[in-house]
């Protein structure tokens, strides 16, 4: 079974591991091999642990010795090792001339395990080495002849481990061995170190040295770079020199080294303690699948597929990356489809289910946005009615269910060339490069400020417009009141008359308002005293008749005779000392409030002495009392009358100046719109600083729906004879100045032109009033602005839009891009587009060119198959198969036999071959690079 459904991932490989027993500097713990050996293995146990870890999950080891792959076979066949580690590839290491400071260059030689049984013919057997005149080999007794010949005293161990040490052949007699066998070359990875001790930089100073003085770079030590694979260093120095990214350039690092070159790392190790444990953390992460061949991918994409850090590189936000998905459909295998977090593509023939699955992935996700897209683009695909997405940071979106905690961005087919049809006011488009635009943190708050004024402005100027509207008909509503209230002098008059009555009725009664106030306080007091007075005669009643506080259990009937008499004794007794004690106590409780009931009818009778003083005076008052509440009415309307009058004055005079103010609309939401714009195009943004597109914002005024809403307003037999006021047929904003909106305010007030179905003077203005600007947006790549563009680079342009909105870090779906792309835009642009931004973001397409898979280098591909009679499925209609570009076997079942369907019949890059545009020449372009057979 394919293990690695992902396909490419970043797990930590530990190429350079000696065991115990290794040739040389055995340093492991123990006083007998087989302890070293145990305690070998405790400490790999110990490191890796479950695996849940993923710095500490090592996923392929070199066992390393020099000269030897006993060691290795050891390992192998006493399988102890954790099924976390899945690849173990023997490394044989020696030394070689020329000479690094006083010792030979340290190489290393990984050898494919399938090739492991034909090393001691193909391998040690043709090494060779010269001493006194006679050549030696590397076998195990060539290798005791010659520590033998070096020291005749030494027993065959001591011989042997003297000869591994001086056994030294030169650079040209590898070269000669692997030249010979180019079989076993391709089944070869060779890193040579370059260490200042024991590597190439040993023996020719430095690549500092090789840069500054080129004509030192002699042909042997150039020879040793272009003889080799990979390097062997965790210098960041000596990595970013192999990669072309120092002083000389990618071209001139080929011409002295053959290649670029990946710089592998490892621990060395040959204690326990070094196990897995480099210095300063410089781990060996490697992207491929834990295989030989997976391994070899490295030496062709030496800068994206090795890292040397202490953390897994290139990791993304659990909640920016969809982990799987799974259809619940008769047609469909219930096993979920895993998604790699960098590039999936999903390849297949005709009908085979590619787009079935991606967009049924989006519409899980974002229902709303999928099916706005796809009614734009026109495309209609299969709607599965179960489906569920799971997401890294374990959200679930299902079929049905609401859920709008991820985002996605989708493109269906053709869907690129249908914005680039768009013909609107402001289109998909604008909205695309409105949102990268706003990613520029001036751009952002410039953006913001605009919208933050246009929304405070807009509810000001909808009150003024609504203030305006109603000023004329307040003014008639407060005339009304006024005649309603009667005249100014009836209610003078009736208000002398009051006052007057009032007077005498005072100087008869002669009661002050002191007096009046102590009778009101002795009346509340009274009601609040004769309820609380009820409320302690009812407390004193109720205490009164508890005879007991104690209420008895009744005993669990589960219980003996006995003992249930022993608890009732017991309970009996208590009771009886508890009722006592009771007696005491509610006496005092009692007493306790009696003394209030006392004080409470004793402040009663004070306050009854009040108000039988007090009660005849205020009863004769009512007069007085009736007489006060008709002055103070009377006043009121008097001066409510007063107050009409200012308000008419008031209301006109706001009128003029509201009207002052509307005739400021146009201008203030055109001076709001500019800033912003000229915050995006000045000089001084830094908005297109490193980027290959360019951006612009453009605030036109929207006359055509202008002139059209005016037209549905107004009556337009009248309107057409109101030129003076609007002339709708040769409108130009430019000329409609503060003057001429100024007249057509007044028009919608008075209704001089009359309104055409049911509008208002209401409506109407604010509909005239609205902000008639539109921003809008243009985009430049080169010298070419989108407008004029081909329809191919329009939409290049377009993918290129949509995928760098990266402020948010939502996985992108893509639905065959190819179509609506050139193949140039393709080769040329899209590939290193996509293969930059996978970094950053989960990219899944489904295309059927070879060229987005191959060199866009797809981590992951997912192989799309309908059952049919030439392509026949394991068991249902639709099938997937997942895995890496360097997966090239069929899929087997326990028993080792192929399981039945075409998708398990071959390899993921067999399947790329046969299925997609151009697939083997695509390969054929990089044989070397994926290693395809044949």
């Amino acid at each position: 079974m394919n293990e690695y459904l992902r396909g490419s991932e970043w797990r930590r490989w530990d190429l350079h591991v000696h065991t115990p027993g290794t040739n040389k500097n055995d340093q492991y713990e123990g006083t007998t091999i087989e302890e070293r050996w145990y305690g070998f293995y405790r400490s790999i146990l110990d490191y890796v642990g479950d695996g849940s870890d993923k710095v500490k999950s090592i996923v392929s080891i070199g066992i390393t010795d020099y000269l030897s792959i006993e060691n290795y076979k050891k390992v192998i066949a006493e399988k102890r090792l954790p099924g976390t580690i899945k690849l173990v590839i023997p490394n044989v290491e020696l030394r070689m001339t020329p000479m690094s400071r006083n010792e030979g260059i340290n190489i290393h030689f990984l050898f494919n395990p399938v090739v492991v049984d034909e090393l001691e013919d193909r391998f040690f057997s043709k090494l060779s080495f010269e001493y006194n005149g006679r050549p030696y080999s590397a076998t195990k007794a060539q290798l005791i002849s010659l520590g033998k010949a070096l020291d005749s005293s030494l027993a065959e161990d001591a011989a042997y481990l003297k000869g591994v040490g001086q056994f030294i052949p030169s650079v040209d007699s590898l070269k000669k061995l692997f030249s010979n066998d180019p079989e076993l070359r391709e089944n070869t990875i060779i890193i040579v170190s370059n260490s200042s001790n024991d590597g190439v930089t040993g023996a020719a100073n430095s690549f500092s040295h090789i840069e500054a003085n080129p004509s030192d770079f002699d042909a042997t030590r150039q020879s040793i770079y272009q003889f080799v694979d990979a390097i062997f260093s965790g210098n960041p120095s000596d990595i970013s020199y192999f990669l072309g990214e120092k002083s000389d350039s990618p071209d001139e690092v080929i011409r002295k080294c053959g290649s670029l070159k990946p710089c592998f790392h490892g621990c060395d190790a040959h204690t326990n303690a070094k196990l897995f444990e480099p210095d300063n953390q410089r781990y060996c992460w490697i992207k491929s699948d834990p295989s030989f061949n997976g391994l070899k991918q490295v030496l062709y994409e030496p800068k994206d597929r090795v890292r040397i850090s202490p953390l897994m590189p290139e990791e993304k936000s659990n909640y920016h990356v969809i982990d799987r998905i799974v259809i619940d459909d008769p047609d469909f295998s219930p096993e979920p489809i895993q998604f790699n977090d960098k590039l999936s593509c999903i390849i297949g023939g005709k009908s085979t289910g590619k787009s079935i699955l991606l967009h049924n992935l989006a519409l899980t996700i974002d229902k709303n946005q999928v099916e706005e897209k796809t009614e734009k683009s026109k495309t209609k695909t299969r709607v599965l009615t179960k489906v569920k997405v799971f997401w890294k940071d374990g959200e679930v979106n299902e079929t049905g269910v609401q859920n709008d905690s991820h985002k996605i961005v989708y493109i269906p087919q053709t869907y690129l060339n249908q914005l680039s049809d768009e013909n609107e006011e402001k289109t998909e488009i604008d909205n695309i490069i409105e949102e990268i635009i706003l990613q520029n943190d001036n751009a952002r708050i410039s953006h913001e400020q605009m919208l933050k004024e246009i929304r405070e402005y807009k509810p000001s100027l909808d009150k003024r417009i609504y203030d305006a509207v109603q000023i004329n008909e307040e003014i008639q509503s407060i005339k009304k009141e006024m005649a309603e209230i009667g005249s100014r002098a009836g209610i003078e008059k009736q208000l002398d008359g009051l006052k007057k009555q009032k007077e005498i009725e005072s100087k008869e009664l002669s009661i002050s308002e002191e007096d009046i106030s102590k009778y009101d306080t002795a009346v509340s007091e009274l009601t609040k005293l004769n309820v609380q007075l009820q409320t302690i005669e009812n407390d004193i009643s109720i205490v009164d008749s508890i005879v007991s506080v104690v209420i008895p259990v009744e005993t669990d009937k589960a219980m003996s005779d006995d003992v249930r008499k022993d608890i009732s004794d017991a309970v009996s007794m208590i009771k009886e000392k508890a009722d006592e004690l009771w007696k005491e106590y509610k006496l005092k409780i009692i007493q306790k409030y009696q003394t209030k009931r006392e004080k409470t009818v004793t402040d009663m009778r004070n306050s009854e002495i009040v108000v039988d003083e007090l009660k005849e005076q205020v009863e004769s008052n009512e007069a007085i009392a009736e007489l006060s509440k008709r002055i103070q009415e009377e006043e009121q309307r008097l001066l409510i009358f007063r107050d009409y009058d200012r308000k008419i004055d008031e209301k006109s005079e706001e009128l003029n100046e509201i009207i002052s103010d509307l005739v400021q609309t146009f201008k203030r939401y055109d001076d709001i719109q500019e800033r912003y714009a000229a915050s995006v195009n000045g000089e001084g943004s830094s908005l297109n600083e490193g980027s290959e597109l360019t951006f612009s914002v453009l605030i036109p005024f929207r006359t055509e729906a202008f002139c059209q809403r005016i037209k549905q307003l107004f009556d337009n037999r009248v309107l057409k004879s109101k030129k003076d006021i609007i002339n709708v047929e040769d409108f130009n904003i430019d000329q409609f100045d503060e003057t001429a909106l100024e007249k057509l305010i007044k028009a919608c007030l008075n209704q001089t032109i009359p309104f055409s179905k049911s509008f208002t003077p209401e409506s109407a203005l604010r509909s005239i009033l609205d902000n008639w600007y539109n921003v809008t947006y243009n985009v430049k790549m080169g010298d070419d602005l989108i407008d004029e563009m081909s329809p191919g680079k329009k939409a290049l342009v377009l993918l290129k839009l949509l995928i760098s909105l990266a402020e948010s870090k939502s996985p992108i779906l893509i639905d065959q891009p190819e179509d609506d792309l050139d193949n140039k835009s393709i080769s040329d642009d899209l590939i290193t587009f996509i293969k930059k931004k996978k970094i950053e973001r989960q990219i899944i397409v489904v295309t059927h060119n070879a060229n987005v898979v191959v060199s866009g280098d797809a981590e992951q591909v997912i192989v799309a198959n309908q059952q049919g009679n030439t392509t026949p499925n394991n068991k249902f209609r639709f099938e997937y198969r997942t895995g890496s570009i360097e997966d090239d076997l069929p899929v087997y079942d326990d028993s080792g036999t192929i399981i039945h369907g075409i998708l398990n019949a071959q390899g993921i890059q067999q399947h790329i071959c046969d299925i997609l545009e151009g697939g083997e020449k695509a390969f054929a372009k990089r044989k070397n690079k994926y290693n395809i057979k044949g």
